[in-house]
C-alpha cells in the first residue's frame, strides 16, 4: 500500500520529465482549438437537422450546410477556429427560433 502513495506524491515527473514543454503546450493549445471548432461545426449540423426535419426548410438547411463547410474550411486555413463558425451558429439558432 505504501508504494501507491509514493507514486501519487511524486510530482517531479509530471512537471518536466525531460519533455519539450513548449512543444507540448503548443500541441495542447492546437488540440483545444480544434475541439472548439469541431464542436461548433457539429452544433451547426444539429441546428441544420432541426431546420430540415422539424421545421421543414430543406433548401435553407442545404444552404446552411454549404456555408458550414465553407466556414470550417476558412477557419482551418486562417487559424481563426471557432470564431468563424460562431456567427453561423447564432444565425442558425435564430432561424430555428423564428421559422
Amino acid at each position: 500500500m505504501e508504494g501507491a502513495w509514493e507514486m501519487a506524491t511524486d510530482h517531479g515527473a509530471a512537471v518536466d520529465g525531460g519533455m519539450d514543454m513548449a512543444a507540448h503546450e503548443g500541441t495542447y493549445s492546437q488540440f483545444i482549438e480544434l475541439t472548439k471548432t469541431t464542436s461548433f461545426f457539429v452544433l451547426n449540423i444539429v441546428l441544420l437537422l432541426v431546420l430540415w426535419g422539424l421545421e421543414g426548410h430543406g433548401f435553407l438547411a442545404i444552404i446552411g450546410l454549404i456555408l458550414n463547410f465553407a466556414a470550417a474550411a476558412i477557419a482551418g486555413l486562417t487559424g481563426q477556429g471557432w470564431k468563424i463558425l460562431a456567427p453561423l451558429f447564432a444565425l442558425l439558432g435564430l432561424a430555428c427560433i423564428v421559422l
